[in-house]
């Protein structure tokens, strides 16, 4: 049996860049769960103002989700779909960009299929009660659709049970008087809607007005026999003109009991201006436009990595501990990597951890599992500016735990002097001199001093260096590393030391005082030493 990490069952991560309904249950991240409250919060004050009346074309809305690829807004449309809350929504998912060409009746029958099967058959079995309804009541049109005559009145066959046997397919509903009281009791939309429904068949769109009919009377079924919001989920629409055209006469079209909710980028809404005014101004004045400004902040993206495994975690396993160590790790690999910054990449990177995990052995998601999960998934990739060539799990532990840099640094700096010592380039001088951190002499005879200076108060650094450049007599030359941009001074070389410095030097002074520098590495150490004039 294959164990995973933190104890699941299985890999909490799916592994599909675009995310499935099973994926979207979960749903992680404040600025996703405040997106889905503004959703659901439109949607029910639109079910509460028509589940007691009829509904009108006052009775729609339009909503807005713009954000960047890969932000995680199908995963959010998807997880609309899947909420069972108490308003009673039905939803239709399209991804726009799988249908070519946007034709009307290929748009039509994606919205269709996007609805899945269940509320057909659910209004297919309501229809044909109401027309057993019906019949009860005398209605002669009704008796013929389900075939009720003088022999089954002998048999003593009910209205019921041949109703039952046309919901159950063991008797046919007989068409041409279905047609004929369709047309007697509905409008023509709704009259082949509810015959598509009923046959389980479809007929063809050839115009803009038949698909607004129809999604019409596919709204006001679901509200007046289902109880049933409908929501139409559009995703990635585009700046097309004819898709922009579609848009626009679905919003016009008002469809009763409804809520239109359009997704798409930032560049995409952008366009739309540009290329239609009139749909960008009507977008503009949308119920609610959603920005997941946000979305891909790295504490969003830590909420919903940790999110997923919560969710899986059966035994509590993963608790507080680890969740803040993952936590750590990801916000480490965040900061390095930019190309992680988003839902998709994050989510992708931790499918492919948990396995590899999974294979190694390892009870979490450690340090060593993340840098063996980027040289299969992502070869080649490195720490920006390394000399070292630091690898990626060493990175994310001296990031983890580095406490007080300018500490750490000062012991790096005295180790590279030492080792420069021990390989015979310098002097390193026996005698330690208060103003300096080390002091040696170079190849020429030359007295070095170096100090290091990187305080987190940077006004505090500008006194400490002022202090040390009175100190340059006693050497023939200062070299002081800081973290603060200050002017260089003729009496003191000013090297200012950025955090991929300060990663390869503490990475170096790990292998140094664990003895575990190698040969190869010495040319790195020199080029090192050399880019902090510190040799």
């Amino acid at each position: 049996m294959t164990t995973y990490p933190y104890g699941l069952k299985e890999n909490p991560y799916p592994s599909s860049p675009t995310p499935t309904e099973q994926d979207a249950k979960i749903l992680g991240g404040t600025r996703h769960q405040e997106a889905k409250d503004a959703i659901v919060n439109c949607i029910s004050d639109l079910y509460r103002k028509v589940s007691r009346r009829n509904s009108t074309d006052d009775d729609f809305r339009l909503i807005t989700v713009v954000q960047d690829v890969g932000s995680g807004k199908t995963h959010l449309a998807l997880h609309i779909k899947t909420l069972k809350t108490r308003q009673d929504i039905a939803t239709s998912y399209v991804d726009l960009s799988t249908i070519s060409p946007k034709t009307n009746e290929g748009i039509y029958n994606a919205i269709i299929e996007g609805f899945g099967k269940e509320i057909f058959a659910e209004l297919r079995e309501r229809l044909l009660w109401q027309i057993c309804e019906r019949a009860q009541k005398g209605d002669m049109l009704a008796r013929k659709v389900i075939g009720y005559g003088f022999v089954d009145r002998l048999k003593g066959t009910t209205m019921k049970q041949k109703t039952e046997d046309i919901v159950y397919d063991k008797k046919p509903i007989l068409k041409e008087h279905l047609a004929t009281y369709l047309q007697f009791n509905h409008s023509s939309h709704e009259s082949t809607v509810l015959k598509n429904i009923i046959l389980r068949e479809s007929d063809r769109i050839t115009n803009l007005d038949e698909l607004h009919g129809r999604l019409g009377a596919i709204a006001k079924f679901s509200h007046d026999l289902l109880g049933k919001v409908i929501l139409f989920e559009l995703d990635e629409f585009d700046s097309n003109e004819a898709t922009l055209e579609f848009i626009k006469s679905l919003i016009n079209a008002h469809i009763p009991a409804s809520v239109l909710l359009l997704i798409t980028t930032p560049s995409v809404y952008l366009d739309v201006q540009r290329v239609n005014p009139s749909v960008f101004d009507r977008l503009e004045k949308a119920n609610y436009k959603i920005d997941l400004a946000g979305a891909n902040s790295i504490d969003e993206l830590i909420e919903i990595a940790i999110e997923y495994i919560k969710e899986a975690d059966k035994t509590e396993r993963f608790n507080k501990k680890e969740q803040q160590e993952l936590a750590a790790k990801i916000r480490v690999l965040c900061d390095e990597f930019p190309e992680f910054r988003n839902v998709r990449s994050i989510i992708n990177i931790l499918n492919h951890a948990v396995e590899v995990a999974s294979r190694m052995g390892e009870s979490e998601i450690s340090e060593a599992v993340i840098d063996e999960t980027i040289k299969q998934t992502y070869p080649g990739l490195k720490i920006k500016g390394s000399i070292m060539e630091v690898p990626i799990s060493e990175f994310i532990k001296i990031k983890r735990t580095s406490g007080t840099t300018q500490n750490q640094v000062k012991q790096a700096v005295s180790n590279l002097i030492n080792y420069a010592h021990e390989m015979g380039n310098v002097s390193k001088s026996n005698k330690p001199n208060p103003s300096f951190d080390a002091v040696y002499s170079d190849p020429f005879g030359n007295k070095i001093g170096v100090t290091v200076v990187m305080d987190s108060n940077h006004t505090k650094n500008f006194e400490t260096i002022s202090n040390v450049v009175k100190s340059s007599a006693f050497v023939d030359k200062l070299v002081i590393l800081t973290n603060t941009s200050i002017p260089q001074s003729g009496q003191a070389t000013i090297v200012n030391v950025d955090k991929s410095k300060v990663i390869d030097l503490l990475y170096f002074n790990n292998k140094y005082t664990e003895r575990k520098l190698e040969e190869p590495e010495t040319e790195k150490i020199r080029m090192l030493a050399k880019t902090i004039c510190v040799i």
